[in-house]
């Protein structure tokens, strides 16, 4: 496989997870409740999503309908992801706690209750889960033969590539399409810019601010999922490498707008692919600055990265305005 078709496959990979963690960000924001929790809401979604298919991996079902099955498995990590973030929405909303240290706490909690019901699904000590390998499309996923197609596109549908690429791009289009085209999304932007106006002609903004959450945990839950199917080996290890907090920052770079999120989040792809791929033969080419274990530097890129496009961005990110103020309607 030529240099070029690694690149993007492996930019697919690792794009698709950001993306859709970031628009699920995007509504959480958008609504005027700030979701740092992403992080936790990922790793929840994605271990019932792994549970699910470790528990059904030996069903005759399963080997002759293997991606109705990793769709189901994706439906799952996104409900109890929903399910997850609404803690956060009747701590933030309702208890009108501080949203930051809200979702701070369930970052938290998240990692440790995946390790403890792990143990108690495979035994102590078993804290890892395999996903079976027929998680990743293939020509044959689609009815074709390899033989019969081109190079490129047989290499692109037998590496990195699953059944979460095509939502994550079906889930960018709607969320454009619902964010900006329908009366749900304007009251939507207008409870996170001023709740009081939109309270004043009619809009609840609690439910508003309930579902914006809930769309959030949604989506995090799906991308928590997609990222154990790219990772190595396709593992759920309770762990998904810092990623929700990496999406925040493609948020931010977004301007909390889809299609620059989605540019953000394949830009940042970009540099977590050469960070992957530092140490393979075929980017000898990259410099070792001297080093001995130069990839550890190249690990650390995206999130340096990151670090320096908030910096230097900022100024130019615009908020919603009422985000992270929990709203009180006997106050206008």
């Amino acid at each position: 496989m030529s240099i070029l078709m690694l690149i993007i496959t492996s930019m697919i990979a690792y794009g698709v997870p950001l993306l859709v963690v970031a628009l699920g960000g995007m509504f959480s924001e958008r609504s005027g409740v700030i979701n740092i929790s992403l992080e936790g809401t990922m790793i929840f979604g994605a271990l019932f999503g792994a549970l699910y298919m470790f528990l059904t991996a030996s069903s005759p079902w399963v080997a002759t309908h293997p991606q109705l099955s990793v769709l189901i498995a994706i439906a799952i990590a996104a409900i109890t992801g929903c399910l997850f973030s609404l803690i956060l929405a009747f701590a933030a909303i309702n208890l009108k706690a501080d949203q930051t240290i809200g979702g701070t706490a369930l970052n938290i909690f998240a990692p440790a209750f995946a390790i403890f019901l792990v143990w108690a699904v495979q035994g102590v000590g078993l804290t890892d889960i395999t996903l079976p390998r027929y998680v990743a499309l293939s020509s044959e996923s689609f009815g074709l033969d390899p033989a019969s197609i081109p190079l490129w596109l047989d290499a692109l549908l037998s590496n990195k590539l699953y059944l979460t690429t095509p939502i994550a791009f079906i889930i960018l289009i709607v969320s454009y399409v619902v964010l900006y085209k329908t009366r749900f999304g304007l009251r939507l932007r207008a409870c996170g810019e001023h709740p009081q106006a939109a309270d004043s002609v009619g809009i609840n903004v609690y439910k508003m601010r309930y579902i914006g959450v809930g769309i959030s945990g949604f989506l995090a839950g799906i991308g928590g999922f997609a990222f154990v199917m790219a990772s190595s080996h396709s593992i759920f290890t309770a762990d998904v490498a810092g990623y929700g907090f990496l999406a925040l920052g493609v948020m931010i770079f977004g301007n909390w707008k889809p299609w620059r999120i989605f540019g953000a989040a394949f830009f940042f792809s970009l540099f977590k692919t050469i960070s992957a791929l530092s140490t393979d033969s075929a980017f000898s080419f990259l410099p070792h600055f001297g080093l001995t274990s130069y990839n550890y530097l190249y690990n650390m890129l995206p999130y340096i990265l990151t670090m320096l496009v908030l910096a230097f961005t900022s100024k130019k990110s615009r908020a919603p305005k009422a985000e992270g103020i929990p709203y009180d309607a006997g106050k206008r």
